[in-house]
């Protein structure tokens, strides 16, 4: 699914709650005034992108347990813009090389190559609020992410990840923890249900779909579908809750979405028949789907799947136990995000 400008900023809205959520991740700023932002501008001659700047006015600069992304901060020249930028040119300087073009404005340091990660200023995307991110030197591949807040989320979400498995002394991911929830739930679809009406203000959901619907959805896609689904999509037929995705019925997109994954026309890898897409995630890119290889008890598990990954590079285990597990996943972490 093509990304938009509003996946733009609601993913960069998940890195601010993500940055409040869990502070001890990251080292940021107090934040840049227009003057000191248009004084670096001035300084380097070029027009921040304005999902940059809006970046530079939140937190000025930002760091965690590996990655740094340079903003402005004259007090620690460690993540300070325009000191990493000369310094950097001073040594392309020193063995006769050409300094970084004026229209690249690096923002990392590639670890592994001591590569600069820039914002090309001749690339902008989404209506000129954004600008493409590349290598310089380049690699092969000529951009690496098609706007800084996609990097940014890049950073934010590996931030919080390590941070989570260094204090919870496992190694386990959210799939895992959440499956393990439903031992201390009798009806976990049932507080799942209650949570989504006591927060209409996150809630988008339609109206329920019919039997007649479930029909053509179990026979378009040749299966039997589970009591926990079949109970949600009559009560709310799919939709939004915050930035999460359910797949509806309105103009047959839970099968049309589904049938376009087992005959791709764009990529090599189809998604499995024996799995059945309910909802994707914006932000991440991946696909939650029922696999109707692994049913316990009438209901299959519930699975992550991203787009052209051969379905052997899976590990079934990351799953959650049911849909009504999957669900109170995310409305429970969607409620707690948006608090």
């Amino acid at each position: 699914m093509k990304e938009t400008m509003a996946n733009v900023k609601a993913k960069f809205n998940r890195c601010l709650k993500l940055i409040e959520k869990y502070p001890q991740a990251f080292i940021v700023g107090n934040g840049s005034t227009e003057n000191e932002i248009l004084e670096v501008e001035h300084r380097l001659q070029v027009t921040f992108p304005p999902m940059y700047k809006e970046f530079l006015k939140k937190f000025s600069y930002l760091a965690t347990h590996d990655e740094e992304i340079w903003g402005i901060s004259p007090s620690n020249n460690q993540l300070d813009l325009v000191f990493r930028l000369e310094k950097y040119n001073k040594e392309l300087r020193s063995k006769s090389q050409s300094e970084v073009p004026s229209h690249l404005i690096g923002i990392q340091m590639e670890d592994f190559s001591s590569s600069l990660i820039c914002l090309d200023l001749q690339a902008l995307t989404y209506n000129d609020q954004e600008a493409k991110v590349c290598f310089y030197p380049s690699d092969d591949e000529p951009y690496y992410a098609d706007s800084f807040t996609e990097r940014l989320f890049e950073v934010c979400d590996s931030a919080v990840s390590t941070y989570l498995e260094d204090t919870e002394d496992e190694s386990s991911t959210p799939i895992k923890k959440v499956s393990a929830i439903k031992t201390e739930h009798k009806d976990i679809y049932s507080e799942a249900k209650a949570l989504i009406h006591a927060h209409p203000e996150l809630s988008e959901f339609g109206e329920g779909i019919s039997d007649a619907e479930v029909e053509v959805i179990e026979k378009e896609l040749s299966v039997t579908l589970p009591e926990s689904y079949v109970t949600f999509m009559k009560e709310f037929g799919g939709g939004i809750f915050g930035d999460n995705q359910f797949f509806t019925m309105f103009n047959d997109e839970l099968v049309k979405t589904n049938l376009e994954l087992y005959h791709p026309t764009e990529f090599d890898h189809a998604l499995s028949k024996h799995l059945v897409a309910v909802y994707f995630d914006d932000l991440e890119e991946f696909y939650a789907c029922l696999d109707f290889k692994n049913i316990v008890n009438g209901e299959p598990k519930v699975v992550y799947r991203e787009v052209n990954i051969p379905e052997e590079d899976y590990d079934d285990r990351d799953a959650f136990k049911t849909f009504s597990d999957f669900l109170y996943y995310i409305i429970q972490d969607t409620i707690e995000v948006n608090s």
